[in-house]
């Protein structure tokens, strides 16, 4: 069955700054407003990413709830073609594991990197993608481009950056895959990860003209390939591991190197070992989740030791000493007296942090979890998070 390259936006247009404002649940002078004056509505701050040092910018409150609706009420009606991943809702995870399982058979891939992706994402790149992919109006794509982006480009760490990713080379990407699938060559993007592999072995010419291929396609939208992070990967060099999107794919199906699973089960090893004694820590909570978070991947790369370390996890779960199970009761009891409309998000948040609280106390003393259950019952929300932004 032939497959559909290109992104398709499968819903009407929205015609005016009015229908918008409806859209979004907020005022034509709100949208404007933020769209003119955007440093206000952000957090800029520093993170260590990958051993460099990333200016992230985080939306305030109000523009996150506003992102997240045009994630619901706009981009969920595209389709994403096949050989996308990453930041796209499907029943089926498309991330960077079913990225790399798409080159499972291969015998050479090319690895390649877009160079400073989202910074090099401007303003005019989303104007004409709502303009000319939505077919939507030029006040509503300057509207929608001024939500979406910060002093001219798109920011990182924003709900919408990533979605913005995957459609901004909506108008040449589709040719070039759907040229690539044609000559028997496999193409996918993962953001900034571009992938195009062979079951064949391949020439050196035959290779620079696959790069020369993408790096043309990337070109007309001002951006290009890093230099230092093209990787040519064959399964004749079994010395230089195939890795696709983190994953080794030299024995077919993704895996994780083996010193990151060695390197998980150590931490797992090393955390429960003095679980017993250690398990009310803030620090234990923390590490306990961010292991059952790798020992979950583990899983669902089906290494074997998967199971064992889940078993090590379950038997020595974080849990809560008395003084702050006392802690809990008195906030449970505050926050169910306390009038408030609870249909607002931040009672939402605050309704189920509470309830996960009161799970983990049930660990050690079911009595009293039960006795906080049944306050937060009379006391649920009148609303869910999607409600939000659906």
């Amino acid at each position: 069955m032939r497959q559909n390259h290109k992104i398709v936006y499968d819903a009407s247009s929205i015609g005016s700054l009015q229908v918008l404002a409806k859209t979004l649940d907020i005022s034509v002078h709100r949208i404007q407003k933020i769209a003119s004056v955007q440093t206000d509505f952000y957090t800029i701050f520093e993170k260590q990413v990958k051993n460099k040092i990333r200016e992230l910018a985080e939306p305030k409150a109000e523009l996150k709830i506003i992102h997240k609706r045009i994630i619901s009420r706009i981009f969920s009606h595209f389709r994403f073609p096949h050989y996308l991943h990453g930041g796209i809702k499907a029943d089926t995870p498309r991330d960077f594991i079913s990225n790399a399982s798409a080159h499972a058979a291969c015998k050479t891939a090319i690895a390649m990197d877009i160079k400073s992706f989202y910074p090099s994402i401007t303003y005019e790149h989303v104007y004409q993608m709502f303009l000319r992919l939505c077919k939507f109006p030029p006040q509503v794509s300057e509207a929608l481009a001024g939500l979406t982006t910060l002093n001219g480009s798109v920011p990182q760490g924003a709900p919408t950056s990533s979605y913005i990713a995957n459609l901004v080379i909506w108008d040449r990407e589709y040719k070039l895959a759907s040229l690539f699938e044609q000559k028997g060559f496999v193409y996918t993007r993962l953001i900034d990860d571009i992938t195009v592999s062979t079951e064949k072995s391949m020439s050196k010419e035959a290779i620079e003209n696959v790069i020369k291929l993408v790096s043309s396609m990337l070109v007309n939208y001002g951006f290009k390939i890093h230099p230092d992070k093209t990787q040519i990967y064959s399964k004749s060099n079994p010395e230089k591991l195939m890795l696709i999107t983190g994953l080794w794919l030299n024995r077919g199906m993704p895996r994780l190197d083996a010193d990151k699973r060695v390197k998980i089960s150590a931490s797992v090893t090393r955390l429960t070992k003095n679980g017993v004694k250690d398990c009310v820590s803030d620090e234990y909570h923390q590490q306990h989740s961010k292991l059952a978070g790798q020992v979950a991947l583990l899983k669902r790369l089906k290494h074997v030791e998967a199971g064992q370390l889940r078993k090590l996890l379950d038997a020595t779960p974080p849990i809560f000493e008395h003084s702050k199970i006392a802690k809990i009761q008195k906030v449970v009891k505050m926050f169910v007296r306390k009038e408030i409309d609870s249909s607002k998000l931040g009672y939402l948040q605050r309704f189920f942090h509470l309830q996960h609280q009161v799970s983990i106390v049930k660990r050690t003393n079911p009595r009293i979890a039960r006795q906080l259950q049944i306050m937060l019952n009379k006391r649920r929300p009148t609303s869910t998070k999607e409600s939000h932004y659906a």
